[in-house]
């Protein structure tokens, strides 16, 4: 997923503090919080049961139409959805209400485990779509166009005026045995003290989604108990004392003050921060996303490592390196639960029913976890002499400790000090390999493009994200040359072994002659001639007004991406922020080239509520007007997170 996600502007707003001015084999700590956000409230509650979101269109939308109900577990990244309708075209607004207190753990037959929540209707209300079981198909259907592959249909298991279950069971199900097959159920059913009562109509057509009515008397508000079950293994979660040192621990005014209210949790961020941890990995972010996302998870320890605790720090890089292929490159994304096995079927590999999928076509992920390493290793005094402590963790998605995962030793019995060079150095001679063909000829064709065949590659993952360059200019400008230099830092600290020719001399080479390749300057003329033709399309119409009382002359940034000829995206971006947060020897070219990204919009990328990702006022290529417009998803919008990345590193 792209970089700024939930968790991700969760770690931005800890971050803003640092300036200056089956059930689970252990108990989990209790969370149960609200957030009201885009016209939805957000319930999560997390115990030693269970950890859910459940998400209800709030009653102050004043839109009408359906209510929208989805609870998320990270537990197999399951969940449902299914949409309130008001019943018989009722021109009353349908009102549908979490009743307070009512959202707790729930258990049932055959190690299944849940959501519970009670909801007060305040009329007749019919079941709309409803998908049941992986969360995915759940981002799929409401991500893409609102259709849904009918290997997803749920079955209508048994029901009655009281009570209704719908159940999800797993593709791979083969068995009938509930003990070995894996499902998700989501039931409805009438509270003792309720009036409400359900009705439901069965279709007898092929795939036909049953008629559910929920039925209250007229004036009054009736409640609803929906409990939402599976029996994947929950997952066990970091509590913020876990997560966080106390404030005693700070080796820096900063982070004391970043820590205050952390450690107990009366800081709302840290609860959120909390939901998203796990003892076996973090998760990216709120419903869609509550699952684990390589970049997401390394980024937030790059920025959050220096107010962490040893044991989350190793929690998030323990998830990462289980995750990394047998070549060295590391997981952008997993897919678990059922629609691993959708996936498995798409790939001609039935066999492996609901095995997870790891994803590796990112080419960013690969080069972000050395620096991570090199932070906490040589940096962080939570880090310092626990190298080969962690190492020698065993691993619970591979055979093997840590350090032998990624490299099988020739020795019978190797040290642990030796498995522990061997991984790191299966790593980085992975990125090492890649760097040098740029170190030996400096030109385009030998900077890392995306992989074969894909259209993505880094953070700007939708497929116009870069202009449709394949060679980025994060990746090459900043990110090869930071895990260079991190990978020199290790082999100082003995960490690693060493290579054929000095990181730290490869990696001069990468940051004195990659950015060069994505320099973009414009004559004062051609770029108020650019400027006037952009604020005057039909899709941005900022008016000419606009630019008074502002100036002009050349302007230079670096583009966005490279085509595969080696011609530059011409679109201003924010991407120099990356340098500011990795970067070790940052050139004056690239301060300055920030400074002029930092004017006003639209001659740069500041407005009066941030930073847009992108600006194609200066691009040649008039057509990444709209391909980069505000209705992109890496367009001419803004993105929470990247507005702070600059003072991270400043402070």
């Amino acid at each position: 997923m792209a970089i700024p996600s939930t968790m991700l502007s969760l770690v931005f707003a800890l971050a803003n503090l640092f300036s200056p001015a089956s059930h689970a084999a252990a108990p989990s700590p209790d969370l149960s919080f609200r957030v009201t956000s885009g016209g939805n409230d957000n319930f999560f509650y997390r115990d030693n049961i269970t950890s859910a979101q459940v998400l209800l269109t709030s009653p102050n939308n004043s839109r009408d139409g359906p209510r929208r109900f989805i609870a998320a577990l990270p537990a197999g990244n399951s969940g449902a959805i299914t949409y309130f309708i008001p019943s018989n075209n009722s021109m009353d607004a349908l009102s549908v209400n979490v009743i307070n207190d009512t959202l707790t753990s729930t258990t049932d037959d055959f190690n299944n485990s849940g959501i519970q929540v009670d909801l007060t209707f305040s009329g007749n209300a019919t079941l709309g779509v409803t998908i049941i079981g992986s969360i995915r198909a759940v981002r799929d259907y409401t991500e893409g166009g609102q259709s849904m592959n009918k290997i997803f249909n749920y079955t209508l298991e048994s029901y009655n005026e009281t009570s209704v279950r719908l159940h999800r069971r797993y593709i791979n199900a083969t068995q009938n045995n509930p003990d070995v097959y894996r499902g998700v159920d989501l039931y409805l059913s009438i509270p003792p003290e309720s009036n409400a009562r359900l009705s439901v109509t069965v279709n007898t057509t092929e795939d036909g989604a049953p008629n559910i009515d929920v039925l209250v008397p007229p004036s009054s508000s009736e409640a609803v108990r929906v409990r939402i079950l599976t029996n994947e293994t929950s997952l066990v979660g970091l509590a913020p004392q876990d997560l966080f040192l106390r404030e005693d621990q700070a080796t820096k005014p900063s982070v004391q003050t970043a820590l205050h209210g952390l450690l107990d949790g009366s800081d709302p961020v840290a609860q959120q921060v909390s939901f998203l941890t796990y003892t076996d990995k973090f998760t990216a972010g709120g419903w869609r996303f509550l699952t684990y996302f390589g970049r997401d998870s390394l980024i937030t320890l790059r920025l959050l490592m220096p107010i962490m605790t040893s044991e989350s720090i190793e929690a998030a890089l323990g998830a990462v390196i289980e995750r990394t292929n047998t070549t060295g490159a590391l997981c952008h994304e997993e897919t678990i639960g059922d629609y691993a096995s959708f996936v498995n079927i798409n790939s001609n590999q039935p066999e492996l029913g609901n095995t997870p999928f790891y994803d590796y076509k990112m080419i960013d992920t690969d080069l972000l976890l050395l620096p991570v390493l090199s932070h906490y290793f040589e940096d962080l005094p939570q880090g310092r002499g626990r190298a080969q402590q962690f190492l020698s963790r065993n691993a619970t998605l591979q055979n093997g400790t840590y350090s032998n995962i990624l490299n099988r030793s020739e020795l019978q019995f190797p040290s642990v000090f030796v498995q522990l060079k061997r991984q790191f150095h299966r790593i980085s001679k992975y990125n090492f390999d890649r760097a040098l063909p740029f170190y030996e000829a400096q030109t385009y064709s030998n900077l890392l493009a995306f992989r074969p065949g894909e259209p993505v590659g880094n953070w700007r993952d939708s497929n116009e994200g870069t202009g449709y360059g394949p060679i980025p200019f994060d990746v090459n400008a900043v990110l090869v040359p930071a895990s260079l230099r991190a990978t020199a830092a290790l082999i100082d600290a003995g960490l690693l072994e060493t290579l054929s020719i000095p990181a730290g001399q490869v990696a001069q080479v990468w940051e004195e002659k990659a950015p060069k390749l994505f320099e973009v300057i414009v004559d004062e003329s051609e770029a108020e001639a650019r400027l006037q033709n952009f604020v005057d399309a039909p899709n941005v119409e900022l008016g000419r007004g606009i630019l008074n009382g502002t100036s002009g002359g050349n302007v230079s940034f670096y583009a966005l991406a490279l085509r595969e000829d080696g011609s530059p995206v011409e679109v201003m971006n924010s991407d120099v922020s990356f340098a500011l947060m990795y970067g070790t020897n940052v050139s004056r070219t690239l301060l300055q080239n920030t400074i002029q990204a930092l004017a006003s919009y639209p001659r740069g990328l500041l407005t009066d509520v941030g930073m847009v990702v992108a600006n194609p006022a200066y691009d040649s290529d008039t057509t990444n007007i709209e391909v980069l417009d505000r209705t992109a998803y890496h367009g001419t919008v803004i993105w929470y997170s990247l507005n702070h990345t600059p003072s991270l590193r400043i402070t």
